[in-house]
């Protein structure tokens, strides 16, 4: 999951309280309403190889990806426009009266894999997955219910009623993968603050506030992974 800082949550909640969240997506919608007398899908009206589908579907990523703060949904791996995907977290094959509602679209990383078999990750990992109790970028429990150590490991979190599914979720989406485990690990050793010197409590919080907010539009990628390590610090 984008497992991220609350400012990230507070963002993709935006999508849930904001009918205008994507204003450009909603006219779209109702110009195809009119034109042809239907409900829009994104399978009909957004996945064509045409122009109109091409267009579309950059600028809902381009939305996308700018309200997250350029990174993946899932991992929080860099993403730009052309290195992602739009993201059903309700897969739009199952869900098809939500295949445009805002709120269930995120932008995903493409969670390429390496030379280590089943190590593709995110989105094109996940695929149609899904369970009831999933959690969604946009739940606020997800930031209890994941924790990140400072070797670039993800587990649950132990004793909590999200323990089983959170584990599922780390498999089925393949954030355990090999190269998210080395990226986050670097990014949290590239953050210089983990060095030997010592910070007091007020520094310690200063840095988890910079980690935890955009910085000209773009959060720093992994950044949920910093902030827990630096919570563990206090």
């Amino acid at each position: 999951m984008n497992l991220s800082p609350k400012s990230v949550k507070k963002t993709l909640q935006n999508k849930v309280n904001e009918l205008s969240a994507s204003s450009w997506q909603y006219t779209k919608k109702l110009r195809i309403l009119q034109e042809n007398s239907r409900e829009p899908h994104y399978k009909n009206d957004f996945s064509t190889d045409d122009i109109d589908g091409v267009n579309g579907r950059r600028k809902l990523r381009e939305c996308l990806v700018d309200e997250q703060g350029k990174i993946c949904c899932y991992c929080m791996r860099k993403i730009s426009t052309g290195s992602s995907h739009i993201e059903h977290f309700l897969p739009k094959e199952s869900f098809l009266d939500k295949d445009l509602q805002y709120e269930n679209l995120f932008a995903s990383c493409n969670g390429e894999g390496t030379i280590i078999e089943d190590d593709e990750h995110c989105g094109h990992r996940k695929m149609n997955w899904w369970r009831k109790d999933m959690l969604s970028p946009t739940d606020m429990e997800v930031e209890k219910a994941f924790k990140y150590s400072p070797n670039g490991k993800i587990s649950s979190v132990r004793g909590r009623t999200t323990e089983n599914i959170a584990q599922e979720m780390i498999h089925n989406l393949g954030l355990d993968s090999f190269h998210l485990e080395r990226d986050r690990l670097q990014a949290i050793e590239a953050s210089e603050v983990f060095d030997d010197e010592e910070y007091s409590e007020e520094e310690i919080r200063s840095f988890i506030q910079y980690y935890s907010n955009k910085d000209n539009g773009t959060y720093v990628p992994y950044c949920k992974a910093i902030i827990d390590c630096l919570e563990e610090m206090l």
